[in-house]
């Protein structure tokens, strides 16, 4: 990660008044920069912060890998519900050095972190590795709460364990901040609270992610949102961005193998490649191979891991668990899906009590399994209904998956809403006993590769800017989307 470096400097007009220098520098522009070289003048910085000199508008730069074994880490800066805080609020510039061994204990409603709380602070090319945190109410290997501030560049290695909290690798809340170019690879294990993601827990207030990857597991119990990437983003656009985190989830509201849920949000050319297990005895869980549960905006994303809802209740589908009032495009699912209650390849459920509801250009490969036979479930959806005040449109999509007995071809038997111009795969050695409750016609595995069919059907193979192509080298042939990878499970 060294390559990258942040240029957009932004360095508020207030300057407080400051204690004794550090290691050279005097911290008014970055060439004068503060220099930090051992673990002393991190706790001094911390002490600093924390006794309320924000260093708004100063610059430091760590000038050397630092060992902080043998200390128990007071976080740079804290937030305590809304009125308690003491935020840094300067420019720190790691250098492409590393901060390691740092421990985090007791920090009960606080915000923990390498830093605990920023505000107006740009953080870059900065690396924190062989860290534990125990406990805090925002929890996040570099940001415990990111309020108006920037991570870029950075590379955050450690583990989390936390009660009541938002949790994330790199930042636990981010509210209108950015985070770019930085990867997460933590284990992550939290219960009792409200979100928790591989590289962010709770994102909101028009936060932005771009350019990012979260690595690692992430475990949970009794929340209600938990994603591979991020637990829970609203109002806020994420682009271009990786979860390879595995999800583990107990009595969970939402999970997903990218986001736990998404609200009012633009995820666009994102993907998400771990395994999504959620199990509940007393909750209707959602589950997706990409999200839990959306109404945002998601174009150009790939689900590719398995979801297995071990429940008996609840929603499961090989990209999104509940697409209610979703607009979702140009998007596609792989991994196998196993559940109970709503399961499709693609998308568990959609209900529309009010708005819309638009699935369009997008397909699944997913293999769907379900024993229940009062489940609803479908090739690619598994119950979509609407009222009288909505709309819930399917067009130009497709199922190809296997499919066990108790699974309908494209839909479960109760969906409502359109379904324009779609089909479902019907082979001998995949699905050769069942039918579609909706009437989606189905195609043998040889018809899928014939353009002309999907020509017919009004389905975009030849503009300049054509949806669908077909890719040379993968076997049995099918269309896919023009501009994304063909990932094809092990």
């Amino acid at each position: 990660m060294k390559e990258f470096t942040y240029e957009k400097w932004v360095i508020p007009h207030r300057v407080d008044t400051l204690p004794a220098k550090f290691d050279g520098g005097d911290g008014r522009s970055f060439a004068s920069a503060y220099k930090i070289s051992n673990k002393n003048q991190m706790v001094k910085l911390a002490n600093d912060v924390n006794s309320g000199i924000s260093y708004s508008g100063f610059c430091f730069r760590i000038d050397c890998d630092i060992d902080m074994e043998g200390i128990e880490w007071i976080p740079i800066g804290f937030c305590i519900g809304p009125y308690e805080k003491r935020e840094f609020a300067g420019i720190m510039d790691g250098g492409g050095h590393t901060i390691y061994n740092f421990r985090i204990e007791n920090q009960e409603n606080r915000s923990a972190g390498l830093f605990g709380y920023t505000e107006y602070a740009l953080i870059q090319n900065l690396y924190v590795r062989n860290f534990e945190i125990n406990g805090g109410a925002a929890v996040g290997g570099m940001v415990g709460y990111s309020e108006t501030s920037t991570i870029a560049g950075c590379y955050v290695e450690g583990k989390i364990e936390s009660e009541s909290a938002n949790a994330g690798g790199i930042v636990g809340i981010a509210s209108n901040s950015r985070v770019e170019n930085s990867v997460s690879s933590v284990f992550i294990s939290v219960q009792q609270g409200n979100a928790a993601g591989g590289l962010c827990g709770l994102a909101y207030n028009s936060s932005c992610f771009v350019n990012c990857e979260s690595q690692g597991k992430v475990g949970a119990k009794n929340m209600a949102s938990v994603g591979g990437f991020v637990g829970s983003v609203k109002d806020c656009t994420v682009e271009n961005c990786r979860a390879k985190s595995n999800v583990i989830c107990l009595e969970c509201g939402n999970a997903g193998g990218f986001g736990g849920s998404g609200r009012n949000s633009m995820i666009d050319g994102c993907t998400a490649s771990g395994n999504v297990n959620i199990a509940s005895n007393e909750m209707s869980p959602v589950a997706g191979g990409f999200i839990g549960s959306t109404n945002s905006v998601v174009t150009r994303c790939i689900a590719s891991g398995n979801v297995r809802n071990e429940g008996d209740y609840g929603a499961a589908g090989g990209f999104a668990g509940d697409v209610s009032r979703a607009s979702v495009h140009f998007c596609y699912s792989c991994g196998s899906v196993v559940s109970e209650g709503r399961v499709g390849g693609f998308a568990g459920m959609a209900y529309c009590k009010e708005g819309s509801m638009k699935i369009e250009n997008c397909y699944t490969t997913s293999e769907v399994s379900s024993e229940d036979k009062t489940t609803q479930a479908g090739g690619f959806i598994g119950e979509m209904q609407r009222d009288e005040e909505s709309t819930a449109v399917i067009t130009a999509c497709y199922s190809f998956g296997k499919q066990s007995l108790k699974v309908n071809g494209f839909a479960g038997p109760r969906s409502t809403g359109s379904i324009l111009d779609c089909v479902w795969r019907r082979d001998r050695s995949v699905n050769d006993y069942i039918n579609d409750s909706r009437g989606v016609p189905e195609l043998s595995t040889e018809q899928f590769g014939d353009a002309e069919i999907f020509i017919k059907m009004g389905w975009n193979f030849v503009d300049e800017e054509n949806a669908w192509h077909y890719s040379e080298g993968v076997n049995p042939r099918r269309p896919h989307l023009n501009g994304l990878p063909v990932i094809i499970p092990l």
